[in-house]
């Protein structure tokens, strides 16, 4: 298996309805883009690191499945436009480890 973590930081001025709104769209990749396995997505609780970020992981069963979902265009138009308008793209972060099940 194929864990990918991605963390992003929402601009300061961004309200909590849109912050709502993005987290449902980045939990809807799961029915959008074949070959995930399990998504899971929140807010930071900002007891260790950050408030202000929300962080998701999604997993794969193979490196093909984490290729789709990369060039997806779910994926891909979601942080084209909502990458760009409501958070701040230079404190993305994303990792993948293997595992496994």
């Amino acid at each position: 298996m194929i864990r990918h973590i991605f963390i992003g930081t929402f601009k300061d001025d961004i309200s909590e309805d849109i912050k709502q709104k993005e987290l449902a769209d980045m939990k809807a990749m799961k029915e959008q883009i074949p070959g995930i396995v399990d998504l899971k997505i929140g807010f930071s609780t900002g007891w260790a690191g950050t408030l202000n970020q929300i962080v998701m992981t999604v997993d794969f069963r193979s490196k093909a499945d984490f290729d789709v979902y990369m060039k997806h265009p779910y994926h891909m138009d979601y942080i084209d436009k909502t990458g760009t308008e409501y958070f701040d793209r230079s404190t993305f972060a994303a990792a993948q480890f293997e595992f496994e099940d």
